[in-house]
């Protein structure tokens, strides 16, 4: 096929497609469920391991109010060059994987007044049972590998970049402004709901029926196995 693979349209799928205008309102966030697909609109900005820790453990204050600016968060490093002084351009946005900085949420998304966090994959359910659900906060996951290109034609202008000589422009904090930025998942809604705990408790129910009637395993040395209880998804 010649051509981008389209998207299947996500209400094939029964998922719920939700379009949001940045900064979010607490009534927009508490509606989102586990398992919808959200576009976003609006002023955005990065923050990952570099604006973490130059905040967060060594007490730096951004460069504005982030609060006022927005209140969604990308842990992202886009791919972006500077093209004439002061001036970026994107060519990919790609999210990373959120487990990591788990420890940093209570703390960022409290100290900010974050409602959504951007990431890769989600993180522990416990994390959005404990944390995301006292601050009233959803956590986005991008879907699939090898979208970063899609996600970064989201992208309608770079806003500012801050911090670029103490973190690198990699880590550094983006001021973005998106337009349908999308699709992102609803892994973890406001309510300390997980999608793929879910998703994984329905595979594992029924894990135990396939492995009925199989023979023995021929390649059990090179670790073919026969045991559910071994595969079950967490």
């Amino acid at each position: 096929m010649d051509g981008p693979i389209p998207m299947p349209d996500p209400r094939s799928l029964g998922l719920r497609e939700v379009h949001l205008t940045t900064p979010l309102s607490e009534t927009a966030v508490r509606s989102l469920q586990a398992g919808d697909l959200v576009y976003l609109t609006g002023p955005v900005y990065t923050a990952r391991d570099g604006v973490y820790t130059y905040t967060l453990k060594e007490g730096h204050d951004p460069p504005l109010d982030l609060r006022s600016f927005s209140n969604v968060t990308l842990q992202s490093s886009p791919a972006g060059v500077e093209v004439a002084p002061g001036v970026f351009r994107i060519s990919s946005l790609q999210a990373t994987a959120g487990f990591r900085y788990a420890q940093y949420m209570d703390a960022f998304i409290a100290r900010f007044g974050v409602r959504a966090v951007v990431g890769k994959g989600g993180m522990a359910p416990e994390v959005y049972r404990t944390i995301f659900a006292r601050h009233g906060a959803v956590y986005l996951s991008t879907l699939g590998y090898g979208l970063g290109a899609i996600y970064g034609r989201a992208v309608q202008r770079v806003v500012a970049v801050h911090w670029v000589q103490e973190l690198g422009i990699s880590e550094a904090l983006w001021l973005l402004e998106v337009k349908d930025l999308g699709p992102l998942l609803v892994e973890g809604d406001a309510q300390g709901r997980s999608f793929f705990e879910g998703v994984n408790q329905e595979i594992n129910a029924h894990l135990e029926s396939l492995y009925q009637g199989l023979k023995p395993p021929i390649l059990r040395r090179l670790g073919e196995e026969q045991d559910f209880r071994r595969e079950l998804f967490t």
